[in-house]
């Protein structure tokens, strides 16, 4: 393990930490990322799984409220229990059911996790998103002090050479999983599902969670759990070190539009058509 320096495709740096052949962000307190697999995990556990910038904030928000069974008015984000962000002892105290999240593979969680099948609600959205979402949260974070410019970012970034790698391994990594483990307990959300039909998609996690709190609650749960309600409650205050600074930019599906170029488009496009052949995924880049 190490703090190291990967440079973008200008020269510009952004520090990290690796292990194990993995970069990751530039936590100050690494000791999360290290001992994740030794967390207990107990049975009623519920799990967010998503690559970076998939809308994990949005799911954790509408899943917390469900469990709660009422609305939430305040500034906690979902790094209080981010399993490769939040000190374990903090993890541990949490009550049950805990709702945890993670930018980790399956493979990289701890086995009890499948063992005592948890329930996992896994998020996809699609990656030309994610990388302009991505860049422009990495601007915003102070641990990374990163000036890159978004033609220096794009390709490394979709070729995995920054924090948790590539989205195209965390994708085909995660439905080779769920090939092998059948019976476990997941439900898979599309952000692009979400934003085109919120309630329909509250109403599939509401089921999964077992929460029962009909249309009433759910309608109320849109709007509270929606992209201008949360900016608006999220953004008075943050965390010190500033992890979740910036967090809340546009939420639109479709705003790669405004920054790839026509030249970048058709090498993403070829690259994801070699990636993803073997994969029947249904990655939606645009909405109706």
């Amino acid at each position: 393990m190490s703090r190291i320096t990967v440079l973008d495709a200008g020269g510009d740096a952004l520090p990290m930490f690796q292990y194990q052949g993995q970069n990751y962000p530039n936590y100050a307190n690494t000791e999360s990322i290290v001992n994740i697999h030794k967390i207990p995990i107990r049975e009623d556990d519920i799990i967010i799984c998503a690559f970076p910038k998939s809308g994990t904030h949005w799911v954790w928000e509408a899943s917390r409220m469900l469990l709660a069974g009422h609305l939430i008015n305040d500034a906690v984000e979902k790094g209080v229990g981010m399993l490769e962000y939040a000190p374990h002892d903090d993890i541990q105290g949490m009550s049950s059911p805990r709702l945890l999240n993670t930018h980790f593979n399956l493979s990289r969680l701890p086995l009890d996790i499948v063992k005592k099948r948890c329930r996992i609600v896994y998020l996809l959205r699609n990656p030309k998103d994610v990388a302009v979402s991505y860049y422009n949260f990495i601007l915003k974070l102070p641990y990374y002090n990163y000036k890159g410019k978004w033609e220096n970012f794009m390709k490394y970034q979709v070729l995995g050479k920054f924090s948790y790698g590539s989205w195209f391994d965390f994708v085909l990594d995660w439905e080779e999983e769920k090939r092998k483990h059948p019976e476990l307990p997941i439900l898979t959300l599309h952000y692009e599902d979400m934003k085109e039909n919120s309630l329909r998609e509250l109403r599939k996690l509401d089921k999964f969670l077992g929460t029962d709190r009909g249309d009433g609650f759910l309608f109320e749960l849109c709007e509270h759990t929606s992209f201008a309600g949360m900016n608006t409650r999220k953004t008075t205050t943050s965390p010190e070190d500033g992890a979740f600074q910036g967090t809340y930019r546009k939420g639109v599906v479709g705003d790669w539009k405004n920054w790839f170029t026509p030249e970048q488009n058709e090498w993403f496009d070829k690259y994801y058509a070699e990636r993803m052949k073997d994969c029947d995924l249904n990655i939606r880049f645009t909405l109706p």
